[in-house]
C-alpha cells in the first residue's frame, strides 16, 4: 500500500511540475514577426526550445520513476 501512495504523490508532484511548464510557455510572448532574426525572435526560439527539452525529460523520469518495477 505504501508504494502505491508513494506512486501516487510522485506522480501528483511531476503533474504538478508539467502543468507549471506548460503554463510558462503558454506566457512566453510571441516576437514581432517583422525582426525575423532579431534579438526577440531568437529568444523566444531558444526558450521553447529549452521548455521542450524540459518537458521531455520531467515525461522520461516520470515513466521511470512512477513505473511499478515490483
Amino acid at each position: 500500500m505504501a508504494h502505491d501512495e508513494h506512486n501516487s504523490g510522485m506522480r501528483k508532484g511531476y503533474n504538478s511540475a508539467l502543468r507549471i511548464l506548460r503554463e510558462v510557455d503558454r506566457d512566453l510572448a510571441s516576437p514581432n514577426m517583422d525582426d525575423t532574426w532579431g534579438d526577440g525572435y531568437v529568444t523566444y526560439n531558444v526558450s521553447k526550445d529549452l521548455i521542450h527539452k524540459i518537458y521531455g525529460l520531467i515525461k522520461k523520469d516520470m515513466e521511470e520513476c512512477t513505473d511499478d518495477q515490483f
